[in-house]
Parts: C-alpha cells; sequence; structure tokens
C-alpha cells in the first residue's frame, strides 16, 4: 500500500504566514492550516506514485491512506482529483480511483513533445545565459553526480528534476515554463523509473555531462540535440522497463 509518514499531516506545514501588522480576516488560520493538510496529502500521494509503491493500474485505498496520514477521507479525495487533472489518477464513477496506466503512444507523444520544448529552451539558455548562472547549474550538475557516485536514487532524481526545471526557467519563456510544468508532472512516474533503472542510469549521466560541457562551450546546436535524444532515450527506456515486467 505505501509507506505512512511519520507524523499526522496535520503537524505538518500550516501555509503562509500572514503579513505582519495586517488585520486577518475570519478564518484565514483555518484555510492556512486546511491548505497546508491538502498540499501534504497530494504530494505525499505523487510521491506514492511516482516511486512506485502505488503501482500502475492499483486501485487506491482511500481508507487506508487516511489512516496513515492521520487526516479524514475528505483531503485525500480531494487530493486525488488534483491528481487526476495531473494524469496520475484515474477517477472511477461510484468506484473510488486507480493509478493511471498510460499506453505507449501515450509515453511516446508525452515525451516526444518534452524533448522538443527543451531543446529550444537549451539552445537558448546557452546562447544567453551569463557566466555565473551557468556556473550555478554546474553545481546543480556535480552535486547529481556526487549523489549517483554514491548510489543515492532518490536524491539523484531530485536532483536531476531540478536540472531540467532550471533550464527551463533559464529560457525565460512563460508559455515554454507553463506547458513543460504540466507534462513533466505527468512524466515524473516514468522519468522516475527509467532514469533510475541499472542500464539508463550510467548512460543518462553520461548524456548529461555531455549537455553541460556543450552549454559551458556556449555550443548551442550540440546542446540542444543531446539534450533532445536524451529525453526521448528517457521514455524509450520507460516503454521497455514495462514491457520487461509484463513478461516477467
Amino acid at each position: 500500500m505505501g509507506k505512512a509518514v511519520d507524523k499526522p499531516v496535520t503537524e505538518a506545514r500550516q501555509g503562509p504566514a500572514p503579513v505582519a501588522g495586517a488585520e486577518e480576516p475570519p478564518g484565514a488560520e483555518e484555510r492556512r492550516r486546511r491548505h497546508g493538510v491538502h498540499a501534504d496529502v497530494c504530494g505525499h500521494i505523487r510521491n506514492l506514485i511516482v516511486h512506485g509503491e502505488l503501482a500502475s493500474g492499483e486501485r487506491i485505498n482511500e481508507l487506508g491512506l487516511s489512516e496513515a496520514l492521520g487526516v479524514s477521507r475528505t483531503p485525500i479525495r480531494e487530493a486525488l482529483k488534483v491528481l487526476a487533472a495531473e494524469g496520475l489518477v484515474e477517477l472511477l464513477p461510484n468506484r473510488g480511483s486507480r493509478v493511471t496506466t498510460p499506453s505507449t503512444d501515450e509515453i511516446v507523444n508525452l515525451f516526444a513533445v518534452i524533448a522538443a520544448l527543451e531543446r529550444l529552451a537549451v539552445e537558448t539558455v546557452t546562447l544567453q545565459a551569463s557566466a555565473p548562472a551557468l556556473a550555478r547549474l554546474r553545481a546543480l550538475h556535480d552535486e547529481m553526480l556526487r549523489r549517483y557516485a554514491e548510489g543515492d536514487r532518490d536524491r539523484y532524481f531530485e536532483l536531476n528534476h531540478r536540472i531540467h526545471e532550471t533550464i527551463i526557467e533559464m529560457a525565460a519563456n512563460p508559455q515554454l515554463s507553463r506547458t513543460h510544468a504540466d507534462l513533466m508532472t505527468r512524466a515524473r512516474r516514468p522519468r522516475f523509473v527509467a532514469i533510475t533503472s541499472d542500464g539508463r542510469w550510467d548512460e543518462s549521466v553520461k548524456e548529461h555531462e555531455l549537455v553541460m560541457s556543450a552549454m559551458e562551450l556556449r555550443d548551442a546546436r550540440f546542446a540542444g540535440e543531446i539534450l533532445f535524444r536524451h529525453v526521448l532515450k528517457t521514455g524509450t527506456a520507460y516503454i521497455q522497463s514495462l514491457a520487461a515486467a509484463s513478461k516477467g
């Protein structure tokens, strides 16, 4: 079913603090508390899906999650609606919900669009970013390599995700950023499975090093081509992992 949190979600973050000296409207503190609970529940279920503790096609046990997180079923159901909008969960009329199982065509199309967006972004950044900005990206990259050397898959994946997001942010294109963020939410589970698999992990690290080096050399065309292929290979690796699992 998945791991329970160490403490009830109701003890977690309480949302943004009020502005000093401002008079709060009635119920503001309660709304902040509920917002914090909702965000934590949503994040917890999302992580269970991304890390495979809730498998593709698995029915979601609302009661079990409610007991594990120390909340009522209402925030669980609210979170599932958000995750359904993100493409991670399928809501079944009068039958609860289950983790989405994307088709091969959906995965191919998803990663094709992400690859195109990231190629555009990295080419723009390579030509326009300042040296200090590239140095900050290099620092993230080097930290990711350290996690790879330590075999820390979870932390490696988070840093890998941040690097892709940072390249998009550095491109300073709001429309591109919004589109990419939506697609990356849908791709988070496939990316985790593919990037942290034994065969793909080593290859992915080498590709990231090529992209980083090309950016530092201001070779926009090469950086774009490598990143484009890198993203497509990740989608292919996920499809191959599903095929292998079905045969096993």
